[in-house]
């Protein structure tokens, strides 16, 4: 109950007099009136706002699980997405989303060379940072992906009109600066002033007669994004040999633990479960290879109490002068389960993907989510084949070459008896 006391008089000790009661009247009369019930108004306008905010994230969720599931069908979750948000305080979040999805089928055209997969990938990290924005989380950079260069290398044998652009594709390239860098014999020249950004997913450089200097000591261009390259272009001179190719297993014998966030009602399972899936990725960046933890505990009833969250880090980093071609394990692990005690769970991952074992930690006495609840996973052997990057040129760029006639007949006659002594 609000009370409120004013002495009566005190509402004509003004020269004034009726206009400060009239105005008195129009501040407190609607206090006096609502009374008690003040309280209660603000309440439900609380609850409204926790509803839509919890019934977004809940819409936000559905769609990263959909993902997870499937990556392929990311434009039709995100359609569903876009039609569930249907609230007028959900606007800000359907129009990102209805911008994410936009973004991405611009991004699907016949000149794009990233996969479905790729794209589904991204989707989901988008749909992640905008769930992460509305609970107040860290949100990680935008790093910017790289699908495709043509052509894959510069032949410096070849006409100067046939080598004036290289065109590069993949994904945000418009979030965060790209810096280019040409290696000569003699040192590094920043060439980033040559860099056209046409859209998101497709930039060129340069490299006419007004772009960048590419000369006969020219060793390679160089993609870097916060000082870390992402991409490397070789420049084939007379004498440039095949880049040596070795293959490469890495094991990492500790185990790691996440424990993600509580995302939805109170923190305790209370015997409910919960529900608990989970998703291991490796991914090759060319320059590292990333691992990405996800996993998902919900209750099976009530509030539907949730902790979910990901993870993400640099997994293996090739030694200075290298680069990792491809991986040949399978490159995914998943678990899912329901949680029926205390005591801890253990699922395996498989012998060949990132995971050997997923343990799990679900119920307990007391609160779960956001403080107990999580997982502990070994690992498996990654197995790679790795190519140098300095002074030479790649056998799959010498391909990609051939493929789109972009190499000189005399350099393809040097450099076959190179490409014929390389293992397949």
């Amino acid at each position: 109950m609000i009370k409120t006391t004013v002495p009566f008089s005190h509402l004509f000790q003004t020269s004034i007099g009726m206009p400060r009661l009239l105005l008195w009247l129009m501040v407190f009369m609607p206090i006096l009136i609502a009374g008690c019930s003040i309280g209660d108004k603000i309440d439900k306008l609380t609850d409204k706002v926790s509803d839509v905010a919890g019934d977004t994230v809940a819409t936000l969720d559905n769609a990263i699980d959909a993902l997870d599931r499937n990556s392929a069908s990311w434009q039709s979750v995100l359609q569903d997405t876009t039609t569930k948000l249907t609230d007028e305080a959900q606007s800000t979040v359907r129009n990102e989303v209805s911008d994410l999805l936009n973004r991405s089928v611009a991004a699907t055209g016949n000149e794009l060379r990233c996969n479905v997969d790729f794209i589904g990938t991204r989707v989901r990290q988008a749909l992640a940072r905008i769930r992460a924005r509305l609970l107040h989380q860290a949100i990680p950079p935008t790093e910017p992906a790289l699908c495709h260069v043509v052509p894959a290398a510069v032949d410096m044998a070849l006409d100067s009109n046939r080598r004036n652009k290289l065109e590069f594709f993949g994904y945000d390239f418009d979030t965060t600066p790209i810096n280019v860098t040409l290696h000569n014999k003699s040192g590094v020249l920043d060439v980033s002033s040559k860099l056209d950004r046409l859209t998101h997913y497709h930039m060129t450089l340069n490299l006419g007669a007004n772009g960048v200097p590419v000369s006969s000591v020219s060793d390679r261009l160089t993609l870097e994004w916060q000082s870390r390259p992402i991409s490397s272009i070789a420049v084939i001179q007379p004498a440039t040999p095949v880049c040596e190719e070795k293959p490469e297993t890495y094991e990492r014998n500790t185990y790691l633990s996440f424990t993600p966030p509580h995302t939805r009602g109170d923190k305790e399972f209370s015997g409910h479960g919960p529900e608990v899936w989970a998703n291991a990725r490796w991914s090759n960046e060319g320059t590292h290879v990333n691992f990405r933890l996800w996993m998902k505990a919900q209750e099976t009833r009530s509030d539907w109490t949730t902790a979910e969250g990901e993870r993400t880090e640099v997994y293996y980093t090739p030694p200075p002068g290298w680069r990792i071609d491809s991986i040949a394990n399978s490159l995914e692990s998943t678990a899912h389960y329901i949680d029926t005690d205390h005591n801890d769970d253990r699922q395996g991952g498989g012998p060949n993907g990132p995971v050997k074992e997923f343990k799990f930690r679900g119920d307990r006495s007391g609160d779960d989510a956001g403080s107990y609840t999580g997982v502990d996973v070994t690992f498996n052997p990654l197995v790679m084949k790795l190519v140098k990057v300095a002074d030479c040129a790649p056998a799959s760029a010498i391909k990609s070459l051939q493929i789109k006639d972009l190499i000189a007949p005399s350099t393809i006659k040097r450099l076959q008896p190179m490409m014929l002594k390389l293992k397949p």
